[in-house]
């Protein structure tokens, strides 16, 4: 099983990601977590981004999730193709940027759930990485909506707190309930439609 925890940043996707990773390994699941791979990049990020660096992360996070079997465990990914498209998104229309679009997208549909955070009224903390600016955040959490909303990605919004344990509780009641419904009808039900 492949999750996806997806929101712009600041929105507590790490955390949450550890809590659920914990919650799988007490139930005895084997779990791999793929990071934030802007963490990793070489190249400007937030605000100053490029077509560069975006590619470099887009391209690495694909890569990384087809090295990883997760046949019988469970894969955690901080962030999914489609919120990284995001921040390439923002720089503006091109040709590459339309490809990009379209394998983002196209990855989007390896996830068997996606869960977006809710960017909630509370400051970012300064990490030394990211930026706190509120209106980038905001701008970037309303192009990702609007990618998935555009594309008809399937996700569920997580409820808006800050406890990861509702969260974590509302994500493992929504993958059962999927299974429930999947076993019941003996045919597949496509994550995204």
């Amino acid at each position: 099983m492949k999750i996806a925890i997806i929101g712009t940043h600041s929105t507590g996707k790490t955390t949450l990601i550890e809590s659920l990773a914990q919650h799988f390994s007490v139930q005895g699941k084997e779990v791999f977590i793929l990071p934030e791979y802007a963490r990793l990049c070489p190249f400007p990020i937030n605000e100053e981004t490029t077509l560069e660096a975006q590619k470099w992360i887009l391209l690495s996070q694909i890569t990384e999730e087809n090295k990883i079997d997760h046949t019988n465990n469970i894969l955690l990914t901080d962030r999914a193709t489609i919120d990284n498209f995001a921040y390439m998104y923002r720089i503006g229309k091109s040709d590459a940027i339309e490809n990009f679009e379209r394998c983002a997208v196209a990855h989007m549909r390896t996830y068997d759930f996606v869960f977006k955070t809710q960017k909630l009224n509370l400051d970012a903390k300064e990490d030394g990485l990211r930026t706190t600016d509120f209106e980038f955040r905001d701008m970037i959490d309303r192009l990702i909506t609007h990618l998935l909303k555009k594309h008809n990605i399937s996700y569920s919004l997580l409820p808006e707190t800050i406890d990861y344990d509702s969260h974590v509780e509302f994500i493992t009641n929504n993958i059962g309930s999927k299974k429930t419904t999947e076993t019941t009808s003996q045919k597949f039900v496509p994550a995204f439609a």
